[in-house]
């Protein structure tokens, strides 16, 4: 499933989120399924906020990278599709 993550850290905390980025880079050579796959490059929106598109396959990736960025960065994922997987599927439901 796809998600939209939102990211939020303190500003005063860049340098260890910086920090924190090459390491889970390092850690996704190593172990590509630990946490969800980038779709696209994050996207910084200003002032500590983001958002990334990622690809979840297993449930255990949310807990991974909550755990991993936490305390640092706060994650709000949010599904996302094909919206013309959404339309069959609505149209479908009124039949």
């Amino acid at each position: 499933m796809k998600y939209i993550v939102h990211w939020e850290f303190c500003p005063e905390d860049m340098d260890k989120v910086i920090a924190k980025n090459v390491k889970a880079a390092e850690i996704r050579e190593k172990e590509p399924e630990r946490f969800p796959k980038y779709l696209f490059p994050p996207q910084y929106t200003g002032s500590g906020k983001g958002f990334s598109l990622v690809e979840v396959t297993d449930p255990a990736q949310f807990n991974n990278g909550n755990v991993y960025w936490f305390p640092e960065m706060k994650l709000k994922y949010k599904p996302c599709d094909d919206v013309a997987k959404w339309i069959e599927l609505y149209m479908k439901s009124k039949k």
